[in-house]
C-alpha cells in the first residue's frame, strides 16, 4: 500500500490529514475502492455492516480481486451468507483468505501492544499465501482486529495497529476496509480519541442513521444537540403517557358506568320476570281447568287452546330470562346434583315429545352404563331443548336420532337432525344469549335462549356441548358431561 496516507506530525500536514478523514464513501466507492486506500465503517448495527462488506467484497470477487479478512468466525459467517454460494467456491479456489481476527492478533501482539517486526513478518506471509495463483491481482482487506483491542479497552493498541496498517502500504498495495461499532465511543472522552481514529484512514463510511451524506465527526460535535432532542422526546414520551393514563381513567370510568347500566338491566329483566310468573300461571292454570271441565262451548275451545299454547310460549320465555338472569348475576345457572341413570329420564322426555308430536319420527337408544351426577330437572331442561330444537328446524319428513351413551368417565347425549343446515357464520355464536339463525315466517318462537341456557346448564356441569352442521351430515349437537362418580352409589 505504498500510497496509503502517512501522515507527517507538522500542523499543516494534520489538517490535511483532518481533511482526509472527511472524504466520506458511496457505494461507487465500495464496489470500486481506490488502491491504495485505508477506510474505515463505523456501525451501529451488525446487519449494516454485514451488508456494507458483502457489497465490498461481492465487488471484489466479481472484480477478480483476491480477497482477505480478519474477523470473528461469527461475522465470518455473515460475510459467507451474503455472498452465497460463489463465495464458497472463492474460499476452496484460494481467492479468498479467511482468518480468525483474535487468532491474529495473538501472533503479533506482545505485551499489550502490537509489535512492528512481527506484523510486518505476518502480514507479508499472509498476503503472499492470499496472492500465490495469481500475484497481479488486487488485493481487498477487511479487517475487525481494532475493533476487538478498543472493545477490550486497549485503545492505544489499536491506534497503533492503525497506523502499522499505514506503514504496511510502503510494501504492499491493497486497499483495506477497517470497522469500528459506534458503541466505541460513547464514553466522556472519546471524541479525541475518535478523531485519532479519523485521521489513520483515507475515507470513512458513516454509521447508517446519518446516512453517507454525515460526518460521523459532526455526530459527535453535535452530541449535544442529540441529547437535548433526546429530552425533548422524553418529555412529549411523559406528556403522551399522562394523556394515555387520562384516557384509560375515562374509559374505565365509562366502562364501570357500562357495566352497573347493564347489571341493572339484566336486575330489572329478572325482576319482570319473577313478577309476571305468578299472573301468567294463573291465566294459564285457570284457561286449563276450563278445558278441563269443558265449561266453553265447542266452538270456543279452539280460541282457548290458542290461548294455553300461547301462555304456554310466554311462560317458558319467562323462566328462560329468569336462567339468564341467574346466568349473568349469579355466578351460573345453581345446580343441586343426584347420582342417577339418565336413561330414564331422556326416555321420558322423548315419549312427551312423541305424544306431542305424533307425525315425527324419533329414534332413540342408549349405549352403556348412563349413571352420572346431575340436576335432574335442568338436564330434563337441556334434552328438552335439544330435542325441541330438532323437531323445530329439522325435517319432517326425515326421523330425529337421539343416543344416549356412558363410558368409564362420562355420558354424551348426541341429538342429530336432517334438513336446512344451520349457516356456517352462526356457529360461532351459536351459544350466545339472543342468537338465532333462522326464523318460521309468521310464528314467534322465543327469545333464542334455548341453546345459551343449554351451555350455560352444561358447564354447571363441568361439561362441554358442541355443536356441528351440514348439507351433508346434517346438524348435530353432543352434551357431554362428567360422571363424578361416588365411592358407592348407595
Amino acid at each position: 500500500m505504498s500510497a496509503v496516507l502517512k501522515f507527517p506530525l507538522s500542523p499543516a500536514a494534520d489538517e490535511s490529514r483532518h481533511a482526509a478523514a472527511h472524504r466520506h464513501v458511496n457505494s461507487d466507492f465500495l464496489v470500486a475502492p481506490a488502491q491504495p486506500s485505508h477506510f474505515v465503517q463505523f456501525y451501529e448495527e451488525e446487519e449494516s455492516l454485514f451488508d456494507t462488506v458483502g457489497q465490498f467484497l461481492g465487488a471484489g470477487l466479481s472484480a477478480g480481486d483476491r480477497l482477505l479478512v480478519i474477523a470473528t468466525p461469527e461475522h465470518h459467517k455473515s460475510f459467507m451468507q451474503r455472498l452465497g454460494p460463489p463465495g464458497a467456491q472463492a474460499v476452496q479456489s484460494g481467492m479468498i483468505t479467511l482468518l480468525d481476527a483474535r487468532e491474529t492478533l495473538s501472533n503479533f501482539m506482545v505485551d499489550g501492544a502490537p509489535d512492528p517486526a512481527r506484523f510486518r513478518s505476518l502480514l507479508s506471509q499472509v498476503v503472499a499465501r492470499t496472492k500465490a495463483k495469481s500475484p497481479h491481482a488486487s488485493l481487498r482487506a477487511y479487517g475487525e482486529m481494532v475493533d476487538l483491542l478498543w472493545r477490550e479497552g486497549n485503545s492505544d493498541a489499536a491506534i497503533r495497529l492503525e497506523e502499522l496498517w499505514n506503514d504496511a502500504g510502503q510494501e504492499h498495495t491493497f486497499s483495506l476496509f477497517c470497522a469500528y461499532t459506534v458503541g466505541n465511543f460513547y464514553k466522556e472522552g472519546d471524541g479525541a480519541r475518535f478523531f485519532d481514529v479519523c485521521r489513520n484512514h483515507t475515507h470513512i463510511v458513516p454509521t447508517e442513521s446519518f446516512g453517507r451524506q454525515k460526518a460521523l465527526e459532526k455526530e459527535i460535535a453535535h452530541r449535544k444537540d442529540l441529547e437535548d432532542a433526546l429530552r425533548a422526546a422524553l418529555r412529549k414520551r411523559t406528556q403522551a403517557e399522562e394523556e394515555l393514563r387520562a384516557c384509560l381513567r375515562r374509559e374505565q370510568g365509562a366502562r364501570a358506568q357500562a357495566e352497573e347500566a347493564a347489571a341493572f338491566r339484566e336486575l330489572f329483566v329478572g325482576m319482570l320476570g319473577h313478577d309476571l310468573r305468578n299472573p301468567l300461571n294463573t291465566i294459564l292454570n285457570t284457561a286449563r281447568v276450563v278445558m278441563m271441565r269443558g265449561e266453553v262451548a265447542p266452538e270456543g275451545e279452539r280460541r282457548l287452546e290458542r290461548l294455553v299454547a300461547s301462555a304456554t310460549r310466554m311462560q317458558r320465555m319467562i323462566e328462560q330470562l329468569l336462567d339468564l338472569t341467574r346466568a349473568r348475576l349469579a355466578g351460573g345457572i345453581p345446580i343441586a346434583r343426584s347420582w342417577q341413570d339418565l336413561d330414564p329420564l331422556v326416555s321420558r322426555i322423548v315419549a312427551e315429545t312423541r305424544g306431542a308430536n305424533p307425525a315425527r319420527e324419533i329414534a332413540y337408544r342408549k349405549q352403556g352404563d348412563c349413571w352420572a351426577s346431575v340436576d335432574t330437572d335442568r338436564f330434563e331442561q337441556v334434552v328438552a331443548n335439544l330435542v325441541g330444537n330438532a323437531i323445530t328446524h329439522g325435517s319432517a319428513a326425515k326421523p330425529i336420532s337421539i343416543t344416549l351413551s356412558g363410558s368409564a368417565l362420562a355420558v354424551q347425549l348426541i341429538v342429530h337432525n336432517d334438513g336446512q343446515p344451520i349457516d356456517s357464520k352462526f356457529l360461532p355464536c351459536l351459544f350466545d344469549p339472543f342468537a338465532r339463525t333462522e326464523k318460521t315466517p309468521g310464528r314467534s318462537e322465543g327469545l333464542g335462549l334455548g341453546l345459551y341456557i343449554v351451555d350455560r346448564i352444561i358447564k354447571a356441569h363441568d361439561g362441554i356441548i358442541d355443536a356441528s352442521s351440514s348439507t351433508e351430515t346434517g346438524t348435530t349437537f353432543e352434551a357431554t358431561v362428567p360422571k363424578h362418580e361416588r365411592s358407592s352409589r348407595g
